[in-house]
């Protein structure tokens, strides 16, 4: 009869610690419907799920064997049998509680805190870092390249960057064997510097050029419209299209010419049209002819 209270006994706490399992795997996938996908390498939960259940298959195993044989083995050894089996349901509680993705959340550090707290674990980073940057570019890159050339190809940044956002860990590949917060960093060490090569190609090396027909870096561009030749040349083109313009209001400011009558129209008010405009009644005058003007609308008026 101590068999069967033992017996009872174990199923029971079995039957709980079950039930707390699923109750477990249920919120592992609310939160990975949250946003903790990813966070255990290779899927998170399901992983973690179904190694879980993988084990509570073999100790009910082990558990039936322990009931088949119950009669054939002195009771100590039983009852041994059935204290290992509880132990050992209670160490897949505690050991699966801790691999719950907001677990190792919790423990997230920023590459900023890990650099200034964690040299190792920061080199460790890098050294990822540098593998994925191999394995993406061909082994002739590193992520230790001099920030004076480009950690890629010009051209090749956007399928590497993309390459980068879909980037899975997998067996073989750089990302397979290190954590998730590693693996994060040293993707993370990447893109920041393809973006500063990036910017570093349009803001400074990427040649820009000037109407005035200089040409330099971007970065140069700031010094280039203060300098004395660029403002010569600002100044020469500025008088050329006030020329350009008051060429062009000089030959439509005339409507027709009479007998002794010149009809002029009334142009925008623009300095150039007003000066086209003087000179033509300059000219009337002086030639002893009268003005009219006329309006936008079309009445005419005597100038007075």
């Amino acid at each position: 009869m101590r068999y069967n209270i033992h017996t009872i006994t174990f199923q029971q706490v079995t039957r709980k610690m079950d039930g707390q399992q699923q109750q477990q795997q249920q919120q592992q996938q609310q939160q990975q419907e949250h946003g903790y996908r990813g966070a255990v390498r290779g899927g998170g939960g399901g992983i973690v799920s179904q190694a879980a259940e993988d084990l509570q298959n073999e100790l009910n195993t082990l558990m039936d064997v322990l009931e088949e044989i119950q009669d054939k083995i002195p009771e100590g050894e039983y009852l041994r049998g059935m204290n290992a089996l509880c132990a050992l349901h209670k160490q897949k509680q505690t050991t699966f509680g801790r691999l719950r993705p907001g677990a190792i959340l919790s423990c997230w550090k920023t590459l900023d805190e890990i650099a200034e707290e964690d040299e190792e674990l920061y080199d460790e980073i890098m050294n990822v870092a540098d593998d994925i940057v191999m394995e993406l570019c061909g082994e002739d890159s590193s992520i230790y390249t001099s920030e004076r050339y480009n950690l890629v190809h010009r051209g090749d940044e956007k399928e590497v960057f993309d390459m980068l956002v879909n980037y899975k860990p997998e067996e073989g590949n750089a990302g397979y064997e290190t954590s998730p917060m590693v693996l994060h960093h040293a993707i993370q060490v990447i893109m920041s510097r393809l973006f500063d090569d990036t910017h570093h190609e349009l803001e400074v090396v990427r040649p820009v050029s000037c109407q005035c027909g200089w040409r330099g870096a971007q970065g140069n561009w700031d010094r280039h419209i203060t300098n004395v030749r660029h403002q010569r040349w600002v100044n020469v083109e500025r008088e050329r299209k006030v020329q350009k313009r008051l060429a062009e209001a000089r030959e439509n400011v005339v409507a027709r010419r009479e007998q002794g009558i010149v009809y002029l129209k009334e142009l925008h008010n623009t300095p150039e049209s007003r000066i086209a405009t003087i000179e033509a009644i300059n000219a009337a005058e002086s030639a002893g002819d009268r003005v009219i003007i006329i309006c936008a609308d079309g009445t005419m008026s005597w100038f007075v």
